[in-house]
């Protein structure tokens, strides 16, 4: 009996312990991963594809900087190579196009938006966000917003907090608590600390590049 209700215990313990790394933001809010960041991209099964556009971009010294990389995931690399496929195929029915095709100079241009000087972590964020400018010029907003979402909007006082990097998409950017044009995209998991920087992963829902086509 004494068995079966320690058991018990560690059941709910664990339980505890997954549901509190999740009200953080969808991950684990602190984790030392114990290598440089691109040596984690290059293994981990959702972030490969990211590193091999990264060293194409030659940016594998910018990574491994005092840097903070909001990294999309392989879906969200897929999901760019599909649209630009879609596009494609509107002209040629037999056209293809894999991530290898993405030219060089696109990635040179673009995947800089991705990396800040600095360590950035949830400590330094705020609600209503700063505009922070990314290595290749670009600008973003990073934030640090609840949300009250299922299935937690009637069982908390408080709601969960995700870090949030956003796109300005008008002339201006929104007020940050009433966004019409931007586009938002959530932190799957945030402060993943590698040995020279922070890692931010993205929802797999985002496009790489924000890409919305022709």
């Amino acid at each position: 009996m004494k068995r079966y209700i320690y058991i018990l215990a560690m059941a709910f313990g664990m339980m505890s312990c997954i549901q509190d790394d999740y009200l953080v933001d969808g991950g684990v809010s602190s984790q030392e991963i114990g290598t440089d960041t691109y040596t984690f991209l290059q293994s981990h099964p959702q972030l490969d594809t990211l590193a091999l556009l990264i060293e194409r971009a030659g940016l594998i010294d910018d990574v491994n900087g005092e840097t903070t990389l909001f990294a999309p995931n392989n879906l969200s690399i897929q999901r760019y190579v599909d649209e630009v496929l879609a596009e494609m195929r509107e002209v040629d029915p037999e056209a293809e196009y894999t991530v290898n095709d993405i030219p060089t100079d696109t990635l040179e241009k673009y995947m800089g938006g991705y990396i800040f000087p600095g360590k950035i972590t949830r400590d330094d964020m705020t609600l209503e966000g700063d505009i922070l400018t990314a290595i290749n010029g670009e600008q973003r907003r990073i934030s640090l917003e609840p949300r009250d979402e299922e299935p937690y909007e009637d069982k908390l006082s408080s709601f969960p907090e995700y870090v949030f990097y956003t796109y300005k998409k008008g002339d201006e950017w929104d007020e940050w608590n009433r966004i019409v044009d931007d586009e938002l995209i959530r932190v799957r998991s945030s402060n993943l600390l590698s040995t020279n920087g922070v890692i931010h992963a993205l929802q797999g829902n985002h496009i790489l590049f924000d890409y919305e086509g022709n």
